[in-house]
């Protein structure tokens, strides 16, 4: 599954072309459907001028004189001046009357028929539309014929115009259009978003979150509700799993306290060794596993001030028999002044603790881990002088149970991820590098205490060094 942005910007582009492809075909349709209608009262107009310039002349014929056929002047001037022409001829097809230029019938009679459309086409010229219509002269029936230019026939003009220098609305129409809806859906998905945000926010140290329902559609409601009741199902569930391992977790030490004082009194036998180091790893992991219930808890108030130095010096205090019986040797370097920030001392000691631990199995014997401590900034680093951290395996190292070839030496693979969990919970940085002569360097950063922050006074800044 893609992350959240990703996501969101494939639903984008989804949406965006979803938009584009509809409000496209609209338009198509509409224009289309515009065009078509306008074709349509084109016709029907063009008809209905035609039909009255043929009238116009059919009225003037009767009035004129039996047997002579003269339009007044105007009339043929008018059809001069918009590029018309007239012809009036008789059933045999013979020419009475026309226009200047006119030597012909301008369409084929056909008698039966009172009325007629015909369509001259003159070589390189558009075309000229034109009617036939049947009236009556004198005692007997003519036919007047009528032709103008597409252009002088008004509603023509106007289709052209429109074509031509109103169409060119549609572009912007469509960018509107497309803004428009952008807008709404943007404004109508906020709640979507909204949603994604707090999804992306639910963790394991945030199991309580929900998302948000007021203000979505109906539809998107019901998804979103199905997933908080899922997400009341696992909050359940996780909360069941850390119950039980912190309280099987404090049941357990017990047991092993008095496991480990026995085979203390007890004479030496094949094995007792590896017997008592085996006990020792039980209650190594009875502590991590408490470790791991308690940082479920862990809320940073603002009085919580600790000490690097003293976190360094405690590690260093807590383990040093350890590292003595091992023949290895922990020192402690760190500057004469406090190095504060802003967490928990018990939390802190026990993710170096763990550090510590790690690599005081992994350095040689005759060796020395060292602690030590930065001011600026913050920041205390653990240096061993075993066989390293391969690149590769940098990131997976502080992964829960991870079983690496730094882990095959005993230990559950929990140490360093309660130690990474920690840093994290306190805004700090966790990384692993090679050591100056070899071997492994685990550093924890964090940010420094602000100026304002209440002193902090300790009884002793000295540096702490074990040997054999």
């Amino acid at each position: 599954m893609g992350s959240p942005q990703k996501v969101s910007a494939s639903l984008w582009l989804r949406l965006i072309v979803g938009l584009v492809s509809v409000s496209l075909l609209a338009v198509g349709a509409a224009s289309g459907a515009l065009y078509l209608r306008f074709k349509a009262k084109n016709l029907e107009f063009r008809e209905q001028t035609l039909r009255n310039q043929a009238g116009l002349i059919a009225d003037y014929l009767k009035e004129a004189p039996e047997g002579a056929i003269q339009l007044p002047l105007r009339v043929t001037q008018a059809f001069k001046a918009n590029n018309g022409r007239f012809a009036i001829v008789d059933r045999n097809g013979e020419l009475l009357a026309a226009s200047p230029g006119v030597s012909a019938p301008l369409a084929a009679i056909d008698a039966s028929e009172a009325r007629g459309l015909f369509v001259l086409e003159p070589n390189k010229q558009e075309p000229f539309y034109g009617m036939t219509i049947r009236a009556p002269f004198a005692d007997r029936l003519v036919w007047i014929q009528v032709a103008f230019h597409t252009g002088n026939i008004v509603y023509d003009s106007v289709l052209e115009e429109f074509v031509q220098d109103i169409a060119w609305i549609w572009i912007p129409f469509v960018i509107v259009l497309l803004s428009v809806n952008l807008l709404v859906a943007r404004i109508g998905l906020s709640p979507l978003r909204e949603a994604a945000r707090q999804a992306a926010s639910i963790g394991p140290a945030a199991v309580s979150t929900r998302l948000t329902e007021a203000g979505l559609p109906r539809d998107v409601h019901a998804l979103v509700s199905a997933v908080n009741r899922g997400l009341d199902r696992l909050e359940t569930a996780f909360d069941a799993q850390k119950r039980f391992i912190a309280d099987a977790a404090h049941e357990l030490r017990t047991p092993v306290a008095v496991l480990k004082a026995h085979v203390g009194i007890l004479s030496k036998f094949p094995g007792h060794a590896e017997l008592v180091d085996e006990i020792g790893s039980l209650e190594r992991l009875v502590n991590q596993l408490l470790d791991i219930a308690r940082l479920d808890v862990l809320r940073l108030e603002a009085h919580d001030v600790a000490d690097l130095n003293h976190v360094a010096t405690e590690v260093a205090s807590h383990l040093g028999p350890t590292a003595i019986n091992a023949n290895r040797s922990i020192e402690v370097i760190a500057p004469d002044d406090p190095v504060r920030i802003r967490g928990a001392q018990d939390y802190l000691f026990r993710a170096l603790r763990n550090i510590v631990e790690n690599a005081l199995r992994h350095t040689p014997e005759g060796t020395t881990v060292s602690i030590e401590v930065a001011a600026n900034p913050p920041a205390v680093s653990v240096i061993d002088h075993g066989p390293g951290v391969r690149p590769d395996q940098r990131n997976a190292i502080f992964r829960r149970f991870w079983q690496g070839g730094r882990d095959q030496k005993g230990g559950a693979g929990l140490g360093l991820d309660i130690a990474a969990r920690t840093v994290v919970a306190h805004g700090g940085i966790i990384s692993v590098g090679d050591g100056p002569d070899g071997g492994a360097v685990f550093g924890m950063q964090f940010e420094a205490l602000p100026a304002a922050a209440p002193e902090l006074h300790f009884g002793f800044r000295e540096h702490f060094i074990s040997s054999p």
